[in-house]
């Protein structure tokens, strides 16, 4: 129970918390404002996914939770071009993004903790479970906030490298929820690393959760894959000026 409960908190949180750590370094002298935008709609999409789960599950033939969290995931992929493209709606949009990838995490994991089953676990161990998962992502995501004030200070575009990373990952996720549904074709497979990179190794883990690394990707996810990442990269090549802007 103790690992399970870790485990699950890492896996939703550990994504979260790096594009927020991420969008942090990048709004850093404007980071209560950004939270403020970031809370608001974050708790009313919270508030209103998790109290309509299960009608939500149950529509468009099973897969209305699916195509909710893969809306959810482009929408955010989709509102961070947008701020990195445009200086003057970045601090907002950027915080939407956030919030949009916070929903869908955040309603995993009440999910998790209202299973029918958790009611004959013991307490103390779900507890010290999502401690230790929210204390060993938090940790991640401050190193990771130092690393990307360094590496700014280096080159703006290796913040924008890993900024298109982290965006680019959420048009992977939801692919593999749009093919899951069988709303768009896999096509062939690409390659197979579950020998030399299996998904739930250490370096697996965090590759998912930053770039959105897959084993056995598929075509339609390769291209995907590759035009986001242009795409943000092209959005974002104005982000220096951007930031000064926002100063």
């Amino acid at each position: 129970m103790l690992i399970n409960t870790v485990l699950m908190f890492l896996r939703e949180l550990l994504p979260l918390f790096l594009l927020l750590a991420t969008l942090l370094a990048w709004h850093s002298n404007q980071w209560r404002r950004f939270t403020l935008l970031l809370t608001l709609p974050a708790i009313l999409m919270l508030a209103l996914f998790s109290s309509n789960m299960l009608w939500i599950s149950e529509q468009l033939d099973g897969f209305g939770l699916e195509l909710l969290y893969s809306l959810l995931y482009a929408g955010c992929f989709v509102l961070l071009c947008m701020a990195a493209a445009k200086g003057v709606v970045a601090l907002p949009f950027s915080a939407l993004a956030c919030a949009c990838l916070l929903s869908i995490n955040g309603s995993n994991l009440l999910l998790y903790i209202w299973l029918p089953g958790q009611g004959n676990a013991d307490p103390s161990a779900l507890l010290l479970g999502m401690a230790l998962g929210v204390g060993i992502g938090s940790s991640i995501a401050v190193l990771w906030y130092y690393l990307l004030t360094e590496l700014k200070q280096l080159h703006i575009l290796s913040y924008r490298l890993l900024l298109s990373l982290l965006g680019v990952r959420q048009i992977m996720m939801a692919s593999a929820l749009l093919i899951q549904s069988d709303w768009l074709p896999a096509g062939p497979q690409l390659w197979q690393t579950e020998q030399w990179l299996p998904e739930q190794s250490e370096l697996g883990f965090f590759l998912q959760a930053l770039l959105g690394y897959e084993a056995t990707p598929v075509l339609s996810q390769g291209v995907a894959y590759l035009g986001g990442l242009v795409l943000l990269l092209w959005c974002s090549r104005n982000l220096k000026n951007n930031r000064r802007s926002a100063q």
